[in-house]
């Protein structure tokens, strides 16, 4: 713990002014000028102590500064306990960005995220789940490189019968900085590269203040596992700056190139990374057997969060648009077929956009949800089934507009694509009960790997 210098309390860092706070006194100080008085030699410059836990179920370590602090729970993996290792002096990152976002705003972002599912479980919106969030220093590596040589650029031009081929090339000479990748084992890269991107113009020099009141994840990923996709990236961003140069293209003949990044040759040289700390507010949720992640970016605000639909409001949805449509035919004899058919078509292709934002809100790239087993055999057929429906749509308008004589069509093909929509629909459920059944992702190695048993 860090002491207040007027009257030895404890002191933790206050996101809303930046600075060192004591609750006792009410005063206030620089970390950095806190940090400096503790630093009486090279040995303590390069190290500082840290209370260190450790979960015993997937192995995640966070640390924190503070030795009252206690863990109740694995942010991560949603384990019971967090078990107290020892003291440890840490190497010192070279620099933090501070949390800029309070856990009030966090909440109210991460509600006003959940409220744009509108199919998301109550439970997922409940203010005891949303003051869960934890504020967590995530590891990373910040990549320097050097572009200096002789560049290549390969694009094309196609026309309407033709497609012509050129290439572009100049001189380099820059530094690239702020090639950010996630150092922790335990914080799948998905949800890092959701959050992202952070302004590097936030950095500021380490201090052990900064951690003062929340927790840090000790990085655990070598230097060298992000080198080549640094280099890889680095070389797509600039061939992309380059075409949209105008002084690059311009003997080109054309606005703007179409350029292929991978046959882009630019002298790229990774000279390097720098240990950095990133403010995110995490939050794990166990619910029976299946664990939900949000994460919201510290500094922006940006929110990644596993909102999973509730069968139960999906199954009021079917119930509501067949009750809708049983009115129509049963209760409103005066509505003609043809009117009928056509506001059918409406909810049929209302209801089939419905199912596939829910479908987007549980499996995104963020939740790894997207390689499962369940939702890859649920994917196979999706493509026929989106070609059922704009079809059935399109017969359904033209049947519609064309007001046939015997109005036993227009009834039969409203049924038929009642049916298609009670068929989407039961599939949808299906496919969201047996996704709530999967077992918590386990932190065994880079990234979340899922248990198939």
């Amino acid at each position: 713990m860090i002491h207040c210098p007027n009257c030895a309390a404890g002191l933790r860092f206050e996101i809303e002014t930046q600075q060192m706070a004591c609750d006792h006194c009410g005063s206030h100080f620089d970390p950095a000028a806190i940090d400096d008085k503790v630093k009486d030699d090279a040995k303590s410059a390069e190290m500082f102590d840290s209370y260190v836990y450790v979960c015993p179920s997937c192995g995640a370590e966070l640390m924190t500064t503070d030795e009252t602090d206690a863990i109740g729970f694995c942010p991560f993996c949603g384990g019971a306990s967090m078990l107290f290792d020892r003291i440890r002096r840490q190497w010192r990152p070279d620099y933090v960005i501070p949390f800029q976002i309070t856990k009030e705003q966090c909440k109210e972002l991460y509600v006003k995220a959940a409220k744009k599912s509108f199919m998301t479980s109550r439970e997922y919106r409940d203010p005891a789940l949303i003051d869960e969030f934890r504020g967590i220093y995530m590891p990373f590596w910040e990549y320097q490189a050097i572009q200096r040589g002789k560049y290549v650029l390969n694009g094309d031009k196609k026309g309407v019968f033709t497609q012509s081929f050129f290439e572009v090339s100049g001189d380099i000479d820059v530094t690239l900085d702020g090639y950010a990748h996630d150092a922790s084992a335990a914080f799948d890269d998905r949800i890092s590269e959701h959050i992202a991107p952070y302004d590097i113009s936030g950095h500021k020099p380490f201090a052990p203040g900064y951690l003062s009141g929340f927790y840090a994840d000790i990085g655990d990923v070598e230097e060298q596992e992000y080198y080549k996709k640094s280099h890889d990236c680095m070389v797509e961003d600039t061939a992309r700056l380059l075409a949209e140069q105008k002084s690059v293209v311009k003997g080109v003949g054309i606005k703007k190139i179409k350029i292929d990044p991978e046959k882009a040759s630019i002298p790229t040289d990774v000279t390097g990374a720098k240990r950095v700390l990133y403010p995110v507010w995490f939050m794990s949720y166990r619910n029976k057997d299946r664990i939900t992640y949000a994460a919201v970016n510290g500094q922006t605000g940006k929110v990644s969060a596993d909102f999973p639909a509730s069968p139960l409001r999906i199954m009021l949805a079917v119930l509501l648009l067949g009750a809708a449509l049983a009115a129509m035919l049963f209760f409103l004899p005066s509505v003609k077929a043809n009117l009928t058919l056509a506001i059918t078509c409406v909810l049929l292709g209302v209801g089939t956009f419905i199912l596939r934002k829910t479908y987007n809100a549980v499996v995104n790239p963020s939740t790894g949800l997207d390689k499962t087993p369940e939702a890859q055999q649920f994917q196979k057929y999706e493509t026929l089934r989106s070609v059922i429906v704009i079809v059935s749509v399109i017969l359904g308008l033209i049947a519609a507009y064309m007001d046939f004589a015997y109005n036993v069509y227009s009834y039969a093909l409203t049924f038929v694509m009642a049916a298609e929509l009670f068929w989407l629909m039961i599939r949808h459920i299906r496919f969201q009960v047996n996704i709530a059944k999967r077992r918590p992702p386990q932190f065994n190695k880079k990234g979340a790997e899922y248990d198939e048993k």
